[in-house]
């Protein structure tokens, strides 16, 4: 079955802290034993071949007061010239250019395919009204952005910024923006993630970071809304191969559709892939 892992983290000594470098290690060792002289395109696209994912998306992240920066600009240039690796830009709130702007030189200059916002690690509530400029340049040019959502373990977090219900107002305001509730609230807001998946045809969840045998009680409607689930690893931050990750989703208790919806289907139509 063809795969797309919609939640990749470029883990490089250059962009991210050490104390994040060290939990990678820690927790994926065979991520050193692939790439311990550092992550190269080349390498990550042939790992990911063997792991049986066909395309992956690549996060920006700007949150030095957290993990570290990863630029635009690195992960436009890391993906430039492999299709199989999809670029996604951030935002800065540290520059003093407009998010507007960052946006359109992220798009139209660097070429990124989507956005990913981390409202925890860089403290603020995605409902503020000086990003709705920049909600409604990405939903004129009908691309996705991902947001995080509930827990992180990392110093330098503050998880009051991440509850899911925020993004109803910006669902509401925006109702043809694609908008991706990473990690599904974890641990304690599933259920307001699966509530908005009711309110709001735009909103959808990447299951990243969430023990895949307990979906069907974390979101006991999957099925109903199969179209709004995507496959995401967090590699490198996880102890499993991508592979192993997939295996799970394919020994859920769902049918073949749902499974392949959730695995490339749902990812192809967000992404443009689909002819």
């Amino acid at each position: 079955m063809t795969v797309i892992d919609f939640h990749v983290h470029l883990a490089d000594a250059r962009y991210l802290k050490p104390e994040i470098m060290a939990f990678m290690r820690e927790n994926n060792p065979g991520y050193c034993r692939h790439f311990g002289g550092g992550p190269h395109p080349e390498g990550i696209v042939a790992y990911f071949a063997a792991q049986g994912v066909t395309r992956a998306v690549m996060l920006a992240e700007y949150a030095p007061k957290a993990t570290g920066v990863v630029s635009n600009e690195a992960i436009a240039g890391f993906c430039r010239d492999h299709q199989e690796l999809i670029p996604f830009a951030s935002i800065s709130l540290e520059t003093d250019a407009s998010y507007v702007d960052q946006a359109r030189h992220a798009v139209e200059e660097l070429g990124m395919k989507g956005f990913k916002l981390l409202p925890s690690y860089q403290h603020f509530y995605p409902n503020d009204p000086a990003f709705f400029p920049f909600f409604d340049y990405v939903q004129s040019q009908r691309l996705p952005v991902m947001f995080h959502t509930g827990s992180s373990i990392f110093q330098g977090t503050r998880i009051k910024y991440a509850d899911p219900l925020l993004l109803d107002d910006v669902a509401d305001e925006f109702p043809e923006l694609t908008i991706i509730m990473e990690h599904g609230g974890r641990p304690f807001w599933y259920d307001r993630a699966a509530w908005l998946l009711t309110r709001h045809r735009n909103v959808h969840i990447g299951i990243a970071g969430i023990a895949t045998r307990h979906l069907p009680r974390y979101f006991p409607n999957l099925e109903k809304y199969a179209d709004r689930f995507l496959f995401g690893s967090d590699w490198p931050a996880v102890p499993l191969d991508v592979e192993g990750l997939v295996d799970r989703v394919l020994a859920l208790p769902y049918s073949v559709d749902t499974k392949a919806s959730i695995l490339y289907g749902n990812a192809e139509r967000l992404l443009g892939l689909k002819n």
